[in-house]
């Protein structure tokens, strides 16, 4: 059978016209400001400008070594000794966890010391740990980095480099800090991790972002040769809306500021311009019914819709305040006919919501039960009572 697409209006609503909010002014070369939960960008500057990466390129050191973890070449739990290469490569004034030449230290250990503090004589071992050599571990980040779709990204060393084919860039960087969020939940500790030990002496996080806000959870914070300050910020504030809670997550990039103030000006000017003008709403809980569809051949004689995931939109909070849900409107394209039987989860269509006559959000629409097709006789009498109206 021929399945066609029949689209109508299920919910008619006003409309208004949105503008953005303006932009904040930041002195950093470039930026990027993203909603996580519905991946709206709300702002950016030269977002996919190359630029030297500088320390940020730890942020790859930990996802291709939580890639290795998955992929069972070692354990977190494995015991990696240093070499000297640990303790030379990284530069005088490079950040260091202090390590000594032929120390066991843990995989978890390692990466706790780059995430909290961006130790380069950790990222060092570590590499060498995993993938005997370093060459062979910078490798494997430049196929992760292709893998994540970071087009513009290249590495030459697992550290800070002024080599000019060591490059990233603002939106790249994002995306790397995006799948370290979602693909390696067990570092979600430890990016808030407020001081670490090395046996003799205490080093704090190098992103004091986490004294500001308890609702700044990391990730990274640091300088390169003191002449860039560059910061990935993940932010995430809990709400409650129609009884289900979710957070309000944040990802802020800067790159590039020429001080520590100018940095932290910025870092903060963007998140809080980010949590004070924009407001992420949840449309559409999961599984909760959002329409009820005739089918066919079925004694119910209508399917109940839903979506199977929470649906949310992000949208400037001046003009939601302004209009209300009058802003919005919703459309459903539907598979017709409709005709059973039908099974729970099965794909019904699809609900594509506008604001201000743009589409803001899509989500198929599954059924919410199964439904079971009728015999010839309970189909008639079905049919019967719609023509004499008591159906």
């Amino acid at each position: 059978m021929i399945r066609l697409f029949f689209s109508f209006l299920c919910i008619l609503l006003g409309f208004v016209s949105v503008a953005n909010a303006a932009a904040p002014q930041l002195k950093s070369q470039s930026w990027i400001l993203v909603d996580r939960l519905t991946h709206t960008t709300l702002a950016n500057k030269n977002a996919d400008v190359r630029t030297n990466p500088g320390n940020t390129v730890l942020l790859m050191v930990l996802y291709t070594a939580e890639k290795a973890i998955n992929e069972k070449i070692i354990s977190r739990t494995s015991s990696i000794t240093v070499n000297n290469d640990a303790l030379s490569i990284p530069p005088l004034n490079a950040a260091r966890f202090y390590l000594e030449p032929n120390q066991s230290v843990t995989v978890s250990d390692l990466e706790k010391a780059i995430a909290v503090m961006g130790a380069n004589d950790a990222a060092v071992a570590l590499a060498e740990g995993i993938y005997q050599t370093i060459d062979r571990f910078v490798e494997k980040m430049n196929e992760n980095a292709k893998k994540l779709g970071m087009k513009n990204t290249h590495y030459t060393s697992l550290i800070g480099t002024n080599n000019k084919n060591q490059y990233s860039t603002a939106r790249d960087t994002l995306i790397l800090a995006n799948a370290l969020l979602n693909d390696c939940p067990e570092l979600s500790d430890i990016w808030t991790i407020k001081s670490l030990n090395n046996g003799v002496l205490n080093h704090n996080n190098s992103n004091s972002f986490l004294w500001r806000t308890e609702s700044i959870r990391g990730l990274h914070r640091s300088h390169f040769q003191m002449k860039s300050w560059d910061s990935v910020i993940y932010y995430s504030r809990d709400y409650v809306e129609a009884d289900t809670r979710f957070s309000r997550e944040l990802l802020a990039v800067t790159l590039g500021a020429e001080s520590d103030r100018q940095n932290t000006d910025d870092t903060m000017k963007l998140v809080n311009w980010g949590a004070d003008n924009y407001k992420t709403l949840l449309l559409y809980p999961a599984l909760e019914t959002i329409d009820r569809l005739p089918v066919e051949l079925t004694d119910d004689g209508k399917v109940r819709v839903g979506v199977k995931e929470n649906v949310y939109v992000t949208l400037p909070r001046d003009a939601i305040l302004q209009k209300g849900m009058k802003g919005f409107s919703a459309t459903v394209s539907r598979l017709d006919p409709l005709v059973a039987p039908i099974k729970e989860g099965e794909r019904i269509g699809e609900i594509t919501v506008y604001f201000n006559k743009k589409i803001v959000a899509k989500s198929e629409l599954v059924a919410l039960h199964d439904v079971q097709k009728s015999n010839f006789w309970r189909r008639q009498y079905q049919r019967l009572k719609a023509l004499v109206g008591l159906q």
